[in-house]
């Protein structure tokens, strides 16, 4: 089981961003976020969505979601995600396993852009 992410149906309004961090800290952390969605810049309209799990960066964009291993040698040809450094020093999400309703990032999404495997 695992968090699955339709970047198509993303908005970037953070909601699973802030609830992620606020479950981790009690406050409204978003570096103790393990889910962060972003805005490209080049393109109008264009959200991706970045999560941490435990041995991998999850990167869903509208053009499809890409898995990069932590600790494996990249692409050298292929462009980086600027929010993807960051993310490596930034805990693991661990489901909300201590929610009985599972992950809050899944309950407080408002277009239904996060859903589990």
């Amino acid at each position: 089981m695992g968090i699955q992410i339709d970047a198509l149906k993303c908005i970037a309004c953070m909601a699973c961003e802030l609830v992620c961090g606020y479950h981790r800290d009690d406050a409204f952390a978003l570096l103790s976020s393990c889910i962060v969605p972003y805005r490209g810049r080049e393109k109008k309209n264009y959200v991706g969505v970045i999560l941490k799990e435990e041995d991998s960066l999850v990167a869903a964009r509208p053009e499809g979601v890409e898995i990069n291993r932590i600790g494996e040698e990249q692409d050298p040809e292929k462009e980086a995600d600027a929010s993807a450094k960051p993310m490596l020093l930034r805990e693991s999400c661990d489901l909300c396993d201590d929610m009985e309703d599972g992950p809050l990032c899944i309950a407080f999404c408002p277009t239904g852009a996060i859903s589990m495997t």
